[in-house]
């Protein structure tokens, strides 16, 4: 029976399947580190209009199609090799109902999740067992979860009580752009590779932050995450971190 040990590192899943549904293109990476872990799934097909340098530029679709992205933090009980996800933080706002799986391994050593409360499977592939370290941050008024290793990292930032978004993509799908959009945490959830002591995004769900430094080494135990914000400017805040990722 599977237990929490084995859940530890970088898991990439392959596909969904479900009775409506089955998706095998979008790109999601979980990784874990003792009780505590980081999810981020991006559309594989997420484009961006060639002018576009921030998301104030885009309008209503193309904001629409970036929040088909998703994100969420917190941390996993495992009893009876079900595993159930305690979201602390949600991307789209505080979900409904627990996030729970029944964990099997398949002969490839590839995991299997069976839903508990809904109806579909996943499947998983293990990409790094190698050591990772997870704390929970805060970043200015947002707090998360950081999980790193030697080499990749994954953030996740939010608010607890964060209203569900269904709101402002029921506006988006109207073609409304509502003032409320810019207060979206957009860039609160950000996995990269390490350059040194900098960590560079590869995977975000504000894309114009790929490719950029997210994590900047400020103190011996704490980093400066820097992201944009929806109308264009970069910033620097200080991620509290309890010791550091070494």
């Amino acid at each position: 029976m599977i237990t929490a040990r084995d859940l530890q590192g970088h898991w990439k899943r392959k596909w969904i399947k479900a009775p409506d549904r089955r998706d095998d293109s979008t790109q999601v990476h979980w990784l874990q580190a003792g009780d505590l872990f980081a999810d981020i799934r991006i559309p594989a097909d997420r484009s961006l209009p060639d002018h576009a340098t921030c998301l104030s530029d885009l309008g209503p679709e193309d904001l629409a199609g970036l929040m088909r992205a998703e994100g969420f933090t917190g941390h996993t009980t495992v009893t009876n090799g079900v595993c159930t996800w305690h979201r602390a933080v949600n991307w789209h706002g505080r979900p409904d109902g627990l996030d729970a799986g029944h964990m099997s391994f398949h002969a490839s050593g590839d995991l299997i999740e069976d839903g508990v409360h809904a109806d579909y499977q996943e499947l998983w592939q293990p990409v790094s067992s190698s050591p990772f370290t997870g704390m929970q941050v805060r970043a200015g008024s947002l707090t998360g979860v950081l999980v790193w290793s030697e080499t990749m990292f994954l953030l996740g930032l939010g608010e607890p009580s964060a209203p569900s978004t269904s709101d402002l993509l029921s506006a988006l799908g109207h073609g409304e752009k509502p003032e409320a959009i810019s207060a979206h945490p957009w860039s609160g959830y950000t996995m990269g590779q390490w350059d040194g002591d900098v960590g560079v995004a590869t995977l975000s769900t504000t894309p114009f932050c790929e490719g950029h430094p997210a994590l900047v080494p400020a103190d011996r135990d704490e980093f400066t995450f820097r992201y944009q914000d929806f109308a264009g400017p970069w910033h620097g805040v200080p991620l509290q971190v309890d010791q550091s990722r070494k």
